[in-house]
């Protein structure tokens, strides 16, 4: 799927003694159009942490135009969480 990212952010720690190593993608998305809302929205998503090494190479001095790949990652209790595991700019 193809997402206009705005920048990112990796978080990596330990809370409640549970360890955690993610990165946060900031993007914007399109609203669903109805007749009570219109346009696009900013939007979050987790992406795994192994994301950093190319993300530091990509110019966020604006929006940058990405192809991403995800996949759902057990949490339990039969829960998922879709996660960014790949992340390639499209060439304008």
């Amino acid at each position: 799927m193809k997402l206009n990212i705005l920048g990112w952010k990796h978080s990596k720690g330990e809370y409640e003694g549970r360890a955690y190593d993610h990165v946060t993608i900031y993007a914007v998305s399109r609203m669903e159009q109805k007749d009570t809302q219109r346009g696009a929205a900013g939007i979050d998503m987790r992406g795994d942490a192994s994301l950093v090494d190319s993300l530091k190479k990509m110019d966020f001095g604006g929006v940058v135009l990405c192809e991403i790949g995800t996949e759902a990652r057990a949490t339990g209790k039969g829960q998922f969480v879709e996660t960014v595991v790949s992340v390639t700019p499209v060439q304008k």
